[in-house]
């Protein structure tokens, strides 16, 4: 299965506007333990078929592999944790969540990793 590096880019980036959208109350209810299921996107599907493909890759690419991996499951139990807070009133949390807290963070990770891994795309037989 190839990925849409880009793609999958600009969905980890909406997921803040998505949240930020939730705590100003402009959203329609969203459910924390499925946003908190790291393999249900299109991000998640590829990793975990890589994980279990086994592919013969440079220790480098494994690392960053890897931490993509643990970094995007953070990532979806940071957004779930978001979304609760949004569902309980407790805004000024999830504004402090959002704009540089562990969310922002793990975000900032996932993002930053999948461009490195876009420079080893060829390890993974993409073009």
């Amino acid at each position: 299965m190839d990925l849409n590096f880009f793609s999958a880019t600009n969905a980890h980036k909406a997921w803040k506007k998505r949240l930020h959208d939730c705590v100003s109350g402009q959203c329609p209810t969203l459910d924390p333990d499925s946003i908190a299921l790291d393999n249900r996107c299109d991000l998640g599907k590829w990793l975990y078929g890589v994980r279990d493909s086994r592919p013969v890759l440079s220790a480098e690419t494994q690392r960053l592999f890897t931490r993509l991996l643990e970094d995007h499951a953070a990532f979806h139990l940071c957004a779930a944790s978001v979304a609760r807070q949004a569902m309980a009133n407790q805004t000024k949390e999830a504004l402090q969540q959002l704009q540089g807290g562990e969310y922002a963070r793990t975000s900032n990770k996932v993002i930053g990793t999948l461009g490195e891994l876009y420079l080893k795309r060829k390890e993974f037989g993409m073009k």
